[in-house]
């Protein structure tokens, strides 16, 4: 709330003497074109009942003084003084300098989804063209892959040369180019593949219930900002399509017993290391394909799903360093806990609780797996995920 003590004018005013152009009103808000960086569709928004300004667009932000003072290069009580006078005056005061408008780059046209046969056979054939380095090779056996099962699911290296030529021999191979995640038209309107040094890393095949490859996500070899996983998309291309965020499954169909857990890569391991069938959604809140996979099985042979999302559903809140924003806690006087980290734990219980609905929904008794937890049913932060869990107890099991 902007301090109005003192003022016989509002932010309404300054917006008058401005001659802004008002695109909506509503009684507590107006959406005018912003004069900051002249969006002219009314993304400036102007609340009136606190005074305040923002642009959805370029981010300006303010009080009313301002909305004045930034634009005409002057200091607030300058700003009240020449609003005070304009006002006085009855006169506009929309002389300041607009800036140009840049010219918005084309949004890109995007193909229509090509078949999930179409799909599955260019990608097929795209990995028989691929290979595995022996970093990436090494990395998937260290995390309790066998070779033949490193093989069986065709993991392959993310290509960082020869892009537009795999494309090109794919598509003179009779292979369905145009509506196929991750192939998009370069400027000269040849094909190729959204591979990039950025992304380069594991890619790893995402099977339906039909054993098709519907999509890939990629294991990045260099994580920025806590992200491990890409998917393989073209969206933002000319030509190019969505991934979408398909669900993985691996194991037996006819299964009684299915996991579900988050990520295809992290599934597929604890399913070798187990035996069990896995469902894979992408994340922990991406719960929406799992119905029809769960509603497809239940006709089948399922009787029971657990539940088992990494064990940072139940991990700690308390303020001791594990959290990078743990020092704004200790800042803020909170020595109890880190709000940063409830509500994290917050979001992922609730992805868990949206499965517990699904399951419900379908009549499927639904239970959660925990491991690795403390007295007070907390996870002490040190095998994380179901694979890293049956990791830990293949080596048990060898260490006797």
């Amino acid at each position: 709330m902007y301090d109005m003590s003192g003022f016989d004018y509002d932010i309404r005013d300054v917006v008058r003497i401005l001659n802004l152009t008002v695109r909506r009103k509503n009684a507590r808000s107006y959406d005018v074109d912003c004069p900051f960086c002249n969006y002219k569709t009314g993304k400036l928004n102007v609340n009136i009942e606190k005074n305040v300004f923002r642009c959805n667009y370029c981010n300006e932000q303010g009080g009313m003084l301002d909305l004045y003072a930034k634009l005409y290069n002057v200091t607030k009580s300058e700003a009240n003084q020449q609003i005070r006078e304009a006002l006085n005056l009855g006169q506009y005061r929309d002389d300041f300098k607009r800036p140009e408008r840049k010219p918005e780059i084309p949004v890109p046209e995007n193909s229509d989804r090509a078949s999930d046969g179409e799909i599955d056979k260019t990608y097929s054939q795209m990995l028989s063209m691929l290979t595995l380095s022996q970093k990436h090779q090494e990395d998937l056996l260290g995390r309790g892959l066998t070779q033949e099962q490193i093989d069986a699911q065709r993991y392959r290296s993310v290509p960082l040369f020869g892009i537009k030529k795999l494309a090109k021999k794919l598509a003179d191979m009779g292979c369905v180019l145009k509506g196929v995640p991750g192939f998009y038209q370069t400027e000269d309107e040849a094909w190729s593949i959204y591979f990039t040094a950025k992304n380069s890393g594991i890619l790893i095949p995402i099977l339906s219930i039909e054993g098709r490859i519907q999509g890939f996500q990629i294991r990045l070899d260099y994580v920025t900002d806590s992200k491990k996983y890409i998917w393989l998309s073209s969206s933002n291309y000319q030509m190019g399509v969505s991934s979408g965020s398909p669900i993985h499954v691996v194991g037996n169909l006819n299964a009684e017993t299915v996991y579900v857990t988050e990520g295809a890569l992290k599934g597929t391991i604890a399913h070798y290391l187990s035996g069990d069938t896995f469902i894979c959604a992408p994340g922990v809140n991406q719960y929406r394909s799992l119905q029809p996979v769960l509603e497809s099985l239940s006709k089948r042979n399922l009787k029971f799903v657990y539940e088992a999302y990494d064990m940072d559903k139940k991990m700690r809140t308390d303020c001791n360093g594990h959290h990078k924003k743990c020092g704004e806690c200790l800042d803020a006087g909170r020595y109890d806990y880190c709000p940063f980290k409830r509500k994290k734990r917050e979001i992922i219980q609730n992805g868990c609780r949206n499965l517990y609905k699904i399951c419900q929904n379908l009549s499927i008794p639904a239970q959660r797996m925990l491991w690795d937890i403390d007295e007070k049913g907390e996870w002490r932060g040190e095998i994380k995920g179901i694979d890293d869990f049956y990791y830990a107890m293949k080596k048990k099991r060898m260490e006797k």
